[in-house]
């Protein structure tokens, strides 16, 4: 339940030690984390976030550099492939990518460099894929949809 002693304590003290851990600053507890969680799991990094609207961002940022950098995608013409109906956050740069004209009203003008298709449309995904593939840096989508599924 709610308010379980244990927890309470665990925060309390975790509290007492290291309130906010930033990437901003050093602190010995990180680098446990990192070689844990990157171990556990067979990764060479990791890059925690501390919600999900920033790590949907940071995943757009970092498959743009990807485009940039890897693919040779001429500048500004990176394209991010999103589905209608998927659910990534209230950021600008995620409610440009949304099909939802309530999430989008009075929010413009969007951010472009993205191309919106209908989750689950096989057909038009390939068409995307084969007119635009030589700029598509990354693909945006819940495969299990929670406000629209």
């Amino acid at each position: 339940g709610h308010c379980h002693p244990k927890i309470i304590k665990a925060f309390q003290e975790q509290a007492e030690r290291l309130t906010l851990s930033s990437r901003a600053f050093y602190n010995d507890r990180f680098p446990v984390f990192a070689e844990r969680l990157t171990s556990m799991f067979g990764y060479e990094m990791v890059l925690p976030m501390n919600t999900g609207a920033e790590g949907v961002e940071t995943a757009l940022k970092l498959a743009r550099k990807w485009g940039y950098e890897k693919k040779k995608i001429p500048k500004n013409e990176a394209i991010i492939v999103s589905c209608c109906g998927c659910f990534h956050g209230r950021t600008l740069a995620v409610i440009s990518m949304s099909c939802d004209n309530e999430a989008t009203r009075g929010f413009g003008p969007l951010l472009p460099g993205h191309i919106k298709v209908d989750f689950g449309d096989a057909v038009a995904l390939e068409k995307i894929f084969k007119e635009h593939g030589d700029r598509i840096a990354g693909f945006l989508f819940e495969p299990i949809q929670g406000e629209a599924g």
